[in-house]
């Protein structure tokens, strides 16, 4: 009787042994899992972390100077030269050469006249007045000569064509009265300095008035 009672203890403290084993196990189990999933998820924040600085920490590379001069040198290439701009705005009109006075680029014709300071003026102001007005006049003189030396398809004399076309010099000289005066300067001798500019290809141009 005390042997059957002392198996059944055995077997009972070996069961017990197995099933606390067991448990043990699970838990164990359990214990890894979690562990392997919170490595995994401080594995993917990290990387992502990583990624979110490099895309901030990024930055535009600078444009090399090689690019920089290919493009200039693509713009020169496609963009006609003003010389070639020039001719095309004066062509039927007026033949680009080489004229004292006359900016074919800029498009516009400029001469400077002086004034004597008169000698029969004794008023100061006054004679400030008229030696300026004798500096127009003369610019304006100077700009009529140039005019006249300018050329006209197919290399003609301005006077030629005048005559051809049938326009008389009246019309230029109207033109060169309403030059512009771009400067004024009086001088300490009494003299006066003034320069005045015109228009070549403008709506009130040079071309326009030829036409």
């Amino acid at each position: 009787m005390k042997m059957s009672k002392c198996r059944s203890a055995v077997v009972s403290e070996v069961k017990g042994q197995q099933i606390l084993k067991k448990r043990t196990e699970t838990e164990k189990g359990r214990s890894g899992e979690i562990r392997f999933s919170f490595l995994l998820l401080f594995t993917v924040s990290c990387f992502l972390f990583a990624v979110s600085l490099t895309a901030c920490g990024k930055k535009e590379e600078p444009v090399k100077e090689e690019t920089k001069i290919s493009v200039v040198e693509k713009k020169a290439e496609v963009a006609p030269s003003a010389e070639a701009i020039s001719a095309e705005a004066y062509k039927g009109a007026l033949v680009v050469s080489d004229v004292t006075g006359v900016n074919w680029q800029k498009g516009v014709i400029s001469a400077t006249g002086r004034g004597l300071p008169p000698k029969h003026i004794t008023n100061p102001a006054q004679a400030k007045i008229l030696v300026m007005r004798a500096a127009i006049v003369e610019a304006q003189k100077n700009l009529l000569e140039i005019i006249l030396k300018m050329k006209t398809p197919p290399d003609k004399g301005m006077k030629e064509y005048l005559d051809e076309k049938h326009i008389e010099i009246t019309r230029i000289e109207g033109f060169v009265k309403g030059a512009i005066v771009v400067k004024e300067e009086y001088k300490d001798d009494g003299s006066a300095e003034a320069t005045l500019e015109v228009q070549l290809v403008a709506a009130d141009g040079l071309v326009a008035v030829l036409k």
